[in-house]
């Protein structure tokens, strides 16, 4: 599996630099030029934001102190050469809050992160028609820090990097129904489930069966004593990417995984939607929301015996502070 991993990353890698590669060639003059020897397209985002409270021994009005930091990074890259494009796109977002109460006299500390994401997608598409493409791709999604499940009061650990972690390669065809919107549907597409942790394992681990009705336990829908959940299935994704006005943008996606093997289950769903306001050449104020729906890790069973109040899982959140675009 390990092997397998690093092969899947070796093509990323290869891939990109493939694309990067510049042959000699005369300086571009007309479009003509383009077509042959290709062009790139490039755009960086990258954002900062810090917050904190600070209260006095004798405050009566209740409060925490706490510090708060955020940190957002996109880079998407286009290669076009004749009818043929290449496209890199990495998301990546962290951030946290420390808060520090005082017991006792003495300071505590309790960090915890408020978002925790790792996207990157790969994908080379080849134009049928004017609206129409084929492509064939690889997509990514995990997080970056542990992540602890503070209902309890022994603070298990119930994420970390790579645990999981979804992994998908998939061909199809995908639709420009505007200059923004981009709609593809993965007629083939091949997804792996990791839980690389042990003791994320444990501690977010269901009872259930084998295909052979034998009893076991699995965690994200990857079984006791494996690190990998391997699934054929169709993959649906709608992305958009558009500047609203000079300063405000909007990017959103939406991608579903409906697997029929090794058995059939019910569509996975993943909506991330960032609205960036920039209010002047440095500062931006940003706003996220991240929605997932897998019954393999909320099911219905879990709703309806009153641990959740929803198989839907959303995460939200308002930030002010630095940001520049490259």
């Amino acid at each position: 599996m390990k092997k397998f991993t690093l092969l899947t990353f070796s093509f990323l890698l290869a891939s990109t630099i493939l694309w990067a590669q510049k042959p000699e060639k005369p300086l571009l003059k007309n479009m003509e030029d383009s077509l042959k020897y290709g062009w790139w397209t490039k755009g960086t985002q990258l954002g900062a934001n810090f917050s904190g409270s600070a209260f006095s021994q004798s405050w009566q009005g209740g409060g925490v102190n706490n510090i708060g930091l955020g940190a957002v990074f996109n880079n998407k890259a286009v290669f076009t050469k004749a009818k043929g494009a290449f496209t890199s796109d990495l998301q990546l977002q962290l951030g946290f809050l420390n808060n520090l109460p005082k017991v006792n006299g003495v300071t505590q500390r309790e960090f915890r992160k408020n978002i925790d994401r790792l996207f990157y997608d790969a994908k080379y598409a080849r134009k049928i028609s004017d609206r129409l493409n084929w492509f064939a791709g690889v997509n990514l999604l995990s997080q970056f820090i542990t992540g602890y499940d503070y209902a309890n009061t022994k603070r298990p650990v119930i994420s970390s990097l790579f645990a999981p972690a979804f992994l998908s390669e998939g061909i199809g065809l995908e639709y420009k129904a505007s200059p923004y919107l981009m709609l593809s549907f993965g007629g083939a597409t091949l997804r792996q489930t990791f839980v690389m942790n042990d003791e994320v394992f444990e501690n977010t681990k269901k009872a259930g069966t084998t295909k052979d009705g034998k009893p076991t336990f699995y965690s994200y829908g990857v079984e006791q004593g494996k690190k990998m959940l391997f699934e054929a299935g169709f993959q649906g994704v709608a992305a958009y990417d558009r500047n609203i006005s000079k300063n405000l943008n909007i990017k959103a996606r939406w991608q579903s995984f409906y697997a029929y093997a090794p058995i059939s289950k019910a569509v996975d769903h993943n909506v991330n939607v960032i609205l960036t306001a920039k209010l002047n050449k440095y500062i931006n104020l940003n706003m996220g929301l991240i929605g997932i729906f897998d019954r393999d890790q909320i099911s219905k069973a879990d709703v309806d015996g009153g641990k959740f109040n929803s198989t839907w899982q959303t995460n939200g959140g308002l930030n002010l502070g630095f940001g520049i675009q490259l």
